[in-house]
């Protein structure tokens, strides 16, 4: 899969299988295993879940939208809301330990930072913050990617 794919949705959970279907069929052309494969739609799905939550506040007015960008030997998600932002500096030096039952929070943070090769917070100009996923494809699905047979 070369290109890009860009999908907007209200910011209601119901919508969060259609982002999975679309994330998977995405994936699935890149010749990702299993686990890559796996690691990628739960993080994408946890940067959904939070710009729904926290971001857009479960406003169904508000819309999260995604953008998937297969580039040569990665793949790229960013995931944008509307919401104030956070301290995304800080809450990065300080990421929660999941094993830690006591923290409430925190834990989609841990999860993405581990699973991916790459994740990147931005606060949008205006209103609005925007989470990137970066995620390294094996060198077969950078070919296929990028057309090079």
């Amino acid at each position: 899969m070369a290109g890009t794919v860009v999908i907007e949705f209200p910011s209601d959970y119901k919508f969060l299988n259609i982002v999975d279907l679309v994330c998977g069929e995405i994936v699935e052309g890149l010749c990702c295993g299993r686990d890559e494969t796996n690691e990628i739609a739960i993080s994408v799905i946890e940067a959904c879940t939070n710009a729904i939550e926290h971001g857009n506040r479960q406003c169904p007015e508000e819309n999260v939208r995604i953008v998937f960008r297969c580039e040569p030997g990665r793949l790229i998600v960013e995931v944008e809301d509307r919401g104030k932002g956070f301290d995304f500096k800080s809450y990065l030096e300080h990421i929660p330990d999941p094993s830690n039952l006591q923290h409430l929070r925190g834990r989609g943070i841990y999860i993405m930072k581990n699973m991916m090769d790459a994740l990147r917070f931005e606060v949008m100009p205006g209103n609005g913050m925007k989470v990137t996923l970066e995620k390294n494809l094996p060198e077969t699905a950078a070919d296929a990617g990028s057309g090079v047979a």
